[in-house]
């Protein structure tokens, strides 16, 4: 199948929505989220079409990241302004955070999310930026834990196992050079999650 990515538009809230709806009702956005992500950084919101079907949706803003201070990135709500975008400031922003993405179920497992990791790059480098970041879920920490007993999350989430990181989310990251630098970015209460125990794992691609 063709894949094609191109920068999202109001005309696209139909096309946006369908893929959104793919997902668990409690973890959509709405409609009227949609237009505002789009009208406050357009530039950041992709679609990805398989034979002119959008099949995916990734949507990303700027932000000051300070990797040594992290609490401003304490959950998604607080730095997405609960889903409708902080207002941004280009001038100070060194990041492009990675606020939502999804994909329809039949396409999952596809090039799509391969796609989906490195736009974002090429986006965060034109605008001269040096990180893109995301909260990442840890959803096998739970069935670790069932297994194997209660660990710290953040001695979970650097865990390995012949060389790969336990959890498949997060080696997933580091196969496409997104890593989380230390302890601290291991957030607890970060998004509501019973398989990551409600922890999320800010990973960081240095440019």
């Amino acid at each position: 199948m063709t894949l094609e990515v191109r920068q999202a538009s109001l005309a696209d809230l139909d096309d946006i929505m369908s893929v959104e709806a793919d997902w668990e009702e409690s973890q959509r956005a709405s409609r009227e989220q949609m237009a505002t992500r789009l009208e406050k950084f357009a530039a950041g919101f992709w679609l990805y079409e398989q034979d002119g079907e959008v099949v995916g949706t990734l949507m990303s803003f700027p932000l000051r990241y300070a990797p040594e201070e992290v609490s401003q990135l304490s959950s998604w709500d607080r730095v997405t302004n609960e889903g409708d975008y902080p207002d941004i400031d280009l001038a100070s922003a060194n990041g492009l955070y990675l606020a939502s993405g999804s994909i329809k179920k039949r396409a999952r497992g596809s090039t799509v999310y391969v796609a989906m990791m490195e736009t974002p790059v090429d986006a965060a480098r034109d605008m001269g930026l040096r990180y893109v970041l995301a909260g990442a879920k840890i959803p096998g920490y739970d069935a670790y834990c069932r297994r194997f007993g209660d660990v710290d999350a953040a001695d979970y989430a650097f865990r390995r196992l012949g060389g790969a990181l336990v959890d498949p989310l997060l080696e997933m990251y580091r196969g496409h050079d997104y890593h989380v630098p230390d302890r601290a970015h291991i957030v607890k209460d970060y998004y509501p999650d019973p398989p990551s125990r409600d922890y999320g794992a800010l990973v960081v691609r240095t440019l």
